[in-house]
C-alpha cells in the first residue's frame, strides 16, 4: 500500500539495524534446559483449569510440559506432574483458560509508517465534518514545509459529504494535504499537493492506478490504487529508518498484548522492496515477542528470485510463505470488481490487472513452488482469480501449496465449490461484517449480495479451511474481536445481524485464528495448536471463550501471552 522513498542513506541505516539483529540472533543460540539435569524432566509445567489444545479432536487438558520451548507432553496434571524434576518451574494459571497463541493471518507492516499520521477514521472520528475540523486544526498547527497526512478515512460509514479537491482546497489552501482511506486503495489530495506531485490533467494514469478525472477532464483529487499515490509519497516527508523500526516494533507489541504469537504480513516489499525485510528484522530485534511470516509482493518477484529467496524460515523468527498479488480494490471504496453494478450506479469496480496477467503470474509462481495469496474482494474478481488458479496450476490447484484468496468478500456457493475442488482457502476480513455490514446492505450492494459477505458457515460446510484476519490497519489487530464478529455477525451501525445463517460457533471461530490460520500461513508445524513437538506459544485468558455469552467475547481480558514457553506480554 504505502511506498516510501528509497534513499541510499535509509538503506544503509536499515542494513545496520538488520545486520545487528541477525548477528545477535545467530550467535546467541538457544540455551538448553537445565544443563546437566536429567533429560526426562520438563523445564516448565503449565497448569490451568482448561487448556484448549486445538488439535484435530479439540482436546481439552489441564497441564502441559515444556522443554527448551517445545511441548513434550499434554494431559492431566496428575500425569504431567510426573515430569517434574528438582529444577522444573511450575506455572499455575488457576481458573484461567489457555489457548494456542493467536495468529493474525493477514496484516501489513507497511501501515507502520502511518502511525504519526492524523487519524480521521470512523473509530475516532464520527462524521466527515468532524474529519474536516480535524484537518482545519492540523492546518493551524502546521509549520513551514509540512504536510497534512491523514489516514483511516472512510466515507462509506462516516456520515456527510465525501472530500473533493475543492473541499480540501478550502480547508487548506496553503498546506499540501494527502488523505488515505482506511482500505488503502483510495486517497485524496488538494491542489497544492497535486502541484507538488507534478501532476496535471494531461498526466497519464500509472499502470494499475488511476488519477480520477471529472467530466471536464480535470483531476478531482481522488486517487485510486497505490501506484497513483507514488507521486505524492515521493515528495512527502517520511519517517526515518529508526522511526520506522520503532513504529513496527510498537505494532508488534500491541499485537502481543492482544494475544498474538504470530503475525502474517500480506505485503512484504510493498514499503520499499527488499529493505522491508531488514526493517522487519530490526523490529523483531534480538528477543522477538512473536513469530513473523508473510507473503512477498508480486511486483518485485524478479528481485526475490535474484536474491535467492525461497519459501520457509529466513531467520530465527521470520519466514516467507508465498507471494502476494492483487486483483481488484475495495468494496466499500467502490473499486472491488463485481458481477453486477453497485447500488444506484453503473459502476462495477475494476480489475487492477487483466485476467491474462493474473493467470501468467499464477503460472509462474506456482511452477516455482511458492504459495500464492491473491486479494479479491468483489465476486467478479473472485471469478477471475479462480479461473487463473484453474488454468495456471496445470490442474494441480492449491492442494499442496495452500493457495489462498485474501478477503474473498462476496463469495457465492458456486465459488465455494470451485475453491474446494481447486484446494483454495479463503481468509476473511471479518470486520467487514461488523463495521461495514449496514453500509453494504443498505447503500452499496443491497441485502441479497450483502448476505454473501464473509460467509463463514457456508465455507466450512463446503469443506474449506477458513481464517479470520484484521487486515491491519483497516481494522485493529484483535483476534477476540474477530471471533466475536464471526459468531454474532452483528452490525455496528444501527444494530441487527447480517445473515444469521452464516454465524459460526466460538470453537469454529477460535480455530480460524489459531490452527487453521497457522495452516494457511505454513506455520502449523510450529504453532497454532498445543501439541507435542510444537512451540509452547500460548495466550492465557481470564475466561473461557467457549463458555461465555458470545456478546462478551471481545471483552475477555488477556492475562498473558507466551512465546516458546516464555512470557512475551504479561
Amino acid at each position: 500500500m504505502h511506498v516510501m522513498r528509497t534513499l541510499q542513506g535509509r538503506r544503509d541505516v536499515l542494513r545496520g539495524i538488520g545486520g545487528g539483529f541477525f548477528a545477535t540472533a545467530v550467535t546467541a543460540g538457544g540455551a538448553t534446559f537445565a544443563e546437566g539435569a536429567e533429560f526426562r524432566f520438563a523445564e516448565t509445567i503449565f497448569l490451568a483449569h482448561r487448556i484448549h489444545t486445538m488439535d484435530a479432536l479439540n482436546t481439552v487438558v489441564d497441564a502441559i510440559a515444556v522443554r527448551a520451548g517445545r511441548i513434550i507432553r499434554t494431559g492431566l496434571r496428575k500425569d504431567i506432574m510426573g515430569l517434574k524434576g528438582p529444577r522444573t518451574r511450575i506455572v499455575d494459571f488457576g481458573d484461567y483458560t489457555v489457548l494456542p497463541g493467536f495468529v493474525d493471518p493477514h496484516m501489513h507492516s507497511n501501515f507502520a509508517g502511518l502511525r504519526p499520521w492524523l487519524d480521521l477514521g470512523p473509530f475516532t472520528t464520527a462524521t466527515m465534518d468532524d474529519a474536516r475540523q480535524k484537518i482545519r486544526d492540523a492546518v493551524g498547527r502546521a509549520g513551514p514545509g509540512s504536510w497534512i497526512q491523514g489516514k483511516m478515512l472512510d466515507p462509506s460509514i462516516m456520515t456527510g459529504l465525501p472530500f473533493s479537491r475543492e473541499d480540501l482546497d478550502q480547508l487548506s489552501p496553503d498546506v499540501p494535504v494527502f488523505i488515505l482511506e482506511s482500505n488503502g486503495h483510495n486517497a485524496y489530495a488538494n491542489s497544492l499537493a497535486i502541484e507538488l506531485a507534478g501532476l496535471t490533467s494531461d498526466t497519464p494514469d500509472p499502470p494499475q492506478g488511476r488519477f480520477v478525472r471529472g467530466p471536464d477532464g480535470k483531476l478531482t483529487g481522488r486517487l485510486e490504487e497505490p501506484p497513483a499515490f507514488q507521486p505524492f509519497i515521493s515528495v512527502m516527508t517520511s519517517p526515518s529508518p529508526t522511526e520506522l523500526v520503532g513504529f513496527l516494533r510498537a505494532d508488534m507489541d500491541d499485537a502481543a498484548a492482544k494475544g498474538c504469537t504470530a503475525l502474517h504480513d500480506c505485503g512484504i516489499g510493498g514499503l520499499f522492496a527488499e529493505e522491508d525485510i531488514t526493517l522487519i528484522q530490526g523490529a523483531l530485534g534480538s528477543e522477538p515477542r512473536l513469530r513473523y511470516a508473510g507473503l512477498l509482493v508480486s511486483t518485485h518477484y524478479e528481485k526475490w528470485k535474484e536474491m535467492g529467496l525461497r519459501p520457509g524460515l529466513y531467520s530465527p523468527k521470520l519466514s516467507f510463505s508465498g507471494i502476494k498479488a492483487w486483483s481488484d480494490g475495495s468494496n466499500q471504496g467502490l473499486t472491488g470488481y463485481q458481477r453486477e453494478p453497485y447500488l444506484n450506479s453503473s459502476n462495477r469496480g475494476a480489475l487492477n490487472y487483466t485476467p491474462e496477467e493474473i493467470e501468467t503470474l499464477v503460472r509462474s509462481v506456482h511452477a516455482d513452488g511458492w504459495q500464492i495469496g491473491i486479494h479479491a474482494n468483489g465476486d467478479a474478481a473472485i471469478d477471475v482469480v479462480l479461473d487463473a488458479f484453474e488454468r495456471g496450476t496445470a490442474g494441480e490447484g492449491g492442494h499442496k501449496l495452500r493457495h489462498r484468496i485474501e478477503h474473498c468478500s462476496i463469495l457465492h456457493d458456486d465459488q465455494i465449490a470451485r475453491m474446494k475442488a481447486l484446494g483454495i482457502s479463503p481468509s476473511f476480513l471479518i470486520g467487514h461484517v461488523h463495521y461495514w455490514g449496514r453500509a453494504f446492505q443498505d447503500r452499496l450492494l443491497g441485502p441479497e449480495r450483502a448476505n454473501r459477505l464473509d460467509p463463514c458457515r457456508s465455507a466450512l460446510a463446503g469443506g474449506l479451511r477458513i481464517s479470520l484476519h484484521s487486515d491491519y490497519n483497516v481494522t485493529p489487530i484483535d483476534p477476540l474481536r474477530c471471533i466475536e464478529n464471526a459468531v454474532l455477525r452483528d452490525m455496528n451501525e444501527g444494530g441487527g445481524v447480517l445473515n444469521p445463517d452464516e454465524c459460526i460457533t466460538p470453537m469454529q471461530a477460535i480455530r480460524a485464528v489459531t490452527i487453521d490460520a497457522a495452516w494457511q500461513c505454513h506455520l502449523d508445524d510450529t504453532c497454532g495448536s498445543l501439541e507435542v513437538g510444537k512451540a509452547a506459544d500460548m495466550v492465557v485468558l481470564e475466561r473461557d471463550p467457549t463458555l461465555v455469552s458470545p456478546d462478551t467475547l471481545r471483552s475477555i481480558r488477556i492475562h498473558s501471552t507466551w512465546l516458546d514457553g516464555q512470557s512475551s506480554n504479561s
